[in-house]
């Protein structure tokens, strides 16, 4: 998580020991507190908390490694996906396969065959030592690596400048206060000196 705005990244983990799972609630109190905060928010979650996060989610990204098992994954994820609800959040996607060189160039193609007319858009990512070493700087990444990030982060936010702003949650009215009622009341006519309440004036 970054220090300052505009951005945060949260990367889950399945809990090493006895933890209580978040539940429903609680991811969208987490989603709420990180929107208030950062104009951003990347999140990778564990297994456990896909499901909740996904209909909290404006935009999905789907990394699949430069591999044999790419397309099917791609191909499951995509079918998994339309099945419980998210097919619309599925084909705003953008699907990056990491880790491309020549050796694996027939690997990546299939898998683009699959992303192919499922997916907003298509990332290469080119295999660079650097990433295994974690590098200080992006300055000490291969070029073609750092240009396919870019292209990356271009596509991220085309995608979120044309979302369609969230409608905000109907608010519950608020009870209208009763109409103020008039306490005035008359007072009774003042008595004349000398005269009786109930004498009549002649």
């Amino acid at each position: 998580m970054t220090a300052d705005p505009p951005g945060a990244y949260l990367a889950g983990a399945e809990p090493a020991g006895p933890a209580r799972a978040l539940e429903g609630a609680d991811f969208k109190r987490l989603t709420d507190l990180l929107a208030a905060r950062y104009q951003l928010t990347m999140i990778d979650p564990a297994a456990i908390g896909l499901t909740r996060l996904l209909s909290l989610a404006d935009q999905l990204l789907l990394v699949a490694p430069a591999s044999p098992d790419a397309a099917t994954s791609l191909a499951n994820t995509q079918q998994w996906l339309a099945a419980h609800g998210h097919g619309e959040l599925a084909g705003r996607a953008v699907t990056v396969v990491n880790g491309v060189s020549r050796r694996t160039l027939e690997d990546v193609l299939r898998a683009e065959a699959v992303a192919k007319g499922r997916s907003r858009a298509i990332v290469r990512v080119p295999w660079d030592d650097q990433l295994s070493a974690r590098p200080g700087t992006p300055a000490a990444l291969r070029s073609q690596t750092r240009l396919a990030y870019t292209a990356l982060a271009g596509v991220l936010v085309a995608g979120l400048a044309a979302a369609e702003p969230r409608s905000p949650e109907p608010r519950s009215p608020e009870p209208r206060s009763p109409e103020p009622r008039s306490t005035e009341s008359r007072s009774p006519r003042a008595p004349v000196p000398g005269r009786n309440p109930g004498e009549h004036s002649d």
